[in-house]
């Protein structure tokens, strides 16, 4: 989460964002970062075989089955986490600096 939030840091800096108060920046990191994470967990899901990505929907049911849980059952699918998430990254950032420019 550390990457990610250093991430929209410079995400904000290379907009060449300026004027905010610490209040609305903090908004502002707040909802990129949320957004971002968000398009991470989908892009993650979507990369699950059918199968596994059913298995995951009926256990997310349990409410014994945790965070914690949930990555490690992500983790042992056999998909690429970490590629994953940098591909998406990198398509935010795309559209983050594209947008208004």
């Amino acid at each position: 989460m550390e990457n990610v939030e250093q991430f929209i840091d410079q995400l904000i800096t290379d907009k060449g964002v300026s004027g905010l108060t610490d209040e609305v920046r903090a908004e502002l990191k707040t909802d990129l970062t949320q957004r971002l994470v968000d398009q991470i967990d989908r892009a993650v899901i979507d990369a699950l075989p059918e199968e596994k990505a059913i298995e995951l929907s009926e256990r997310l049911d349990d409410e014994n089955f945790g965070d914690d849980q949930v990555n490690d059952f992500v983790r042992e699918s056999g998909i690429d986490v970490q590629n994953i998430a940098l591909q998406t990254m990198l398509k935010f950032r795309e559209l983050y600096l594209g947008a208004g420019n």
